[in-house]
């Protein structure tokens, strides 16, 4: 099969031709000069389009609202490390692991509300989907980095629930970001990280299209 190939009907439910990104995954990414495009997908068969949508900007607009209406596909991909890290709640001085684990719920809760809020948008847009856990850091010191991991697994999991529940195939970034070239630093990822993941989203977009109706775990 010739995927993304000009020799396909242009109207193919396996070739993207506009991909809207919800979440802030490229926000703090370097990928050079040019358009995003390239830098995720060099010498691509056809042309095409992403749009990054930034969480607020979706649930400010209500929902499909802010989709544009050629949108072809939809990843859901947020920035968990680096969320994870700058809220503070890695460095926080608990006074037991009780204290500690409820503050990590808590967050999880309100992070489970916005991911479920976005869901509900790229559902109702009807338009192939998929779901992208949080990439794990990366970090250098073993203690930090085994924290680090654990508060990780608490968000993965409300990603996990919520989108098996709706259906959504799932791309598990914790097994594709696992060599040290596809981080630039401990929470961010190198441009070869990035292509990585594209490459496997993209694969995991393809087989959607043309095979929908189950969840599918694509790493």
């Amino acid at each position: 099969m010739l995927q993304n190939s000009v020799q396909e009907d242009e109207k193919s439910p396996d070739i993207i031709r506009h991909l809207v990104l919800l979440g802030d995954a490229l926000q703090n990414i370097d990928l050079g000069g040019g358009q995003v495009e390239g830098a995720l997908v060099p010498r691509p068969r056809n042309p095409w389009k992403i749009t990054v949508l930034q969480p607020h900007d979706v649930l400010r607009q209500g929902r499909t609202q802010a989709i544009p209406a050629e949108t072809s596909h939809i990843g859901i991909c947020v920035d968990g490390g680096w969320a994870i890290e700058t809220s503070g709640l890695l460095n926080g001085g608990a006074r037991s692991v009780r204290e500690a684990l409820d503050a990590l719920a808590s967050a999880a809760d309100e992070f489970e509300d916005l991911f479920a809020r976005l869901i509900a948008a790229a559902t109702e847009a009807s338009v192939p989907t998929i779901v992208c856990t949080l990439v794990p850091a990366r970090y250098v010191e073993p203690s930090h980095q085994r924290v680090a991991a654990t508060a990780l697994a608490i968000f993965n999991d409300r990603i996990l629930r919520r989108a098996i529940a709706a259906r959504l195939s799932i791309v598990e970034l914790r097994l594709v970001c696992d060599e040290d070239s596809d981080y630039a630093n401990a929470t961010l990822l190198s441009r070869a990280g990035v292509r990585k993941v594209a490459n496997v989203a993209r694969s995991a977009l393809y087989d959607i299209s043309r095979n929908p109706g189950r969840t599918r775990v694509y790493f």
